[in-house]
């Protein structure tokens, strides 16, 4: 959607919009694909040299990438529509489930870092419209998002805004039309 329309006559748009988020580009490819190569010429170092060193070396750097994988795939990592609200590994949650939704600021040295907050209800396999299926494929790779309980012990989700492609008051602002028209 343009930030400027050119139609004289616009529609007002009563419902919110559906909309889907993923990683930004450009901000991960250059580590994921440095650290592939890394770990592809050490073990075909290790590999010609017949030496265990540089092929143990390369593990934790295919494990890395393999975890840091999600930042180059083009799955959509956060979306809402009029039935939930829906991350990437969990599923849609429940408009009527979410108690409510702020943004977390932290600041180490000169960087910002901000969450959603989206306060549950209840626990959250209830809270679930449709749950991801599970994938072992998936499970050990990196996620946006973390699992706490709450002050009033009700489970809090925290979901990492910094690497996504979005303006983090403009999110909250989208998020919250569809939670107040549910």
């Amino acid at each position: 959607m343009s930030q400027f329309s050119l139609d004289p006559w616009p529609e007002s748009h009563d419902e919110p919009e559906p909309f889907t988020l993923g990683y930004k580009k450009g901000t991960a490819e250059p580590v994921v694909l440095g650290s592939f190569l890394l770990a592809a010429a050490l073990l075909g170092t290790g590999i010609v040299s017949g030496m265990l060193l540089p092929v143990l070396a390369s593990l934790p750097v295919f494990f890395s990438v393999y975890w840091q994988y999600p930042f180059i795939d083009k799955r959509p990592q956060m979306g809402a529509n009029k039935t939930g609200l829906y991350l990437e590994r969990l599923g849609v949650i429940r408009w009527s489930a979410i108690k409510g939704l702020s943004i977390q600021t932290t600041a180490v040295r000169s960087m910002e870092f901000r969450q959603l907050c989206i306060q549950l209800k209840g626990p959250i396999e209830e809270c679930l419209h449709h749950s991801d299926q599970k994938s072992l494929l998936r499970a050990a790779m990196r996620k946006n998002w973390r699992l706490n309980n709450g002050k009033s012990n009700a489970p809090v989700i925290e979901l990492d805004l910094n690497l996504l492609a979005c303006d983090p008051e403009i999110l909250l602002q989208r998020t919250r039309q569809f939670y107040q028209s549910a």
